[in-house]
């Protein structure tokens, strides 16, 4: 086996497997372990004594057991998979894709400022057919800032969660910019304003009818 290409193989696994492995040590010590009695320091032990040679080791190992040309296909599928997710991420697209929902599974659909909730679809597929028409775009959290900034004075808009299976997709839409509360991130509305008329005449017909 070459060494640099060993190192190598070595290095790139146990890095992946290090942000696996730091993943799921969050997730067990946000949901059991924070706040309770056991102080922070435990936490950082935790990530220096058990997930990094968890992650160290586990590479060795795959190293050691699997042939090299496995392991060339293997980081040649992630860094793909990786360029694709980062293109998906950042592409122009319809902002009614960024709200993923099983129309089997829906609870409801609830607006805030002011509240209301309905647990039928019809108002949730026309909400998502209006916003089908707008297209959007990534934005980096500087021009979202900038953005913030110069409306300082407040600016109009509508926030929404869209509930199935007891999981949430929703955002705070305003004219020419929105907050996806999925993973937090923001964009921008390529052809806007959007129609806040529109969603006003919404709100006033569904809350009527309840």
């Amino acid at each position: 086996m070459d060494t640099t290409k060993g190192k190598f193989v070595l290095f790139f696994w146990a890095v992946l497997l290090f942000l696996f492995y730091f993943k799921i040590f969050a997730f067990v010590w946000d949901r059991w372990i924070y706040e309770s009695i056991i102080p922070d320091l435990f936490g950082i032990l935790g990530i220096i004594l058990i997930v990094i040679p968890a992650a160290f080791l586990t590479a060795r190992l795959l190293v050691l057991k699997i042939p090299m040309p496995f392991h060339m296909i293997g980081i040649i599928g992630v860094v793909l998979l990786f360029s694709w997710n980062v293109y998906d991420d950042h592409r122009e697209k319809g902002l009614d894709e960024l709200f993923i929902y099983q129309a089997s599974n829906y609870n409801a659909l609830v607006f805030m400022f002011p509240d209301w909730r309905t647990e039928e679809m019809e108002p949730v597929e026309e909400l998502m057919e209006f916003l089908s028409q707008y297209r959007v775009k990534k934005m980096s959290d500087s021009e979202w800032d900038a953005e913030w900034d110069r409306n300082v004075t407040g600016e109009k808009g509508f926030s929404f969660m869209i509930y199935s299976n007891d999981k949430g997709t929703g955002a705070s839409i305003y004219k020419n910019r929105l907050m996806s509360y999925n993973n937090p991130s923001y964009y921008k509305v390529l052809n806007g304003p959007i129609d806040m008329k529109w969603v006003e005449m919404f709100k006033e017909k569904h809350m009527s009818g309840q």
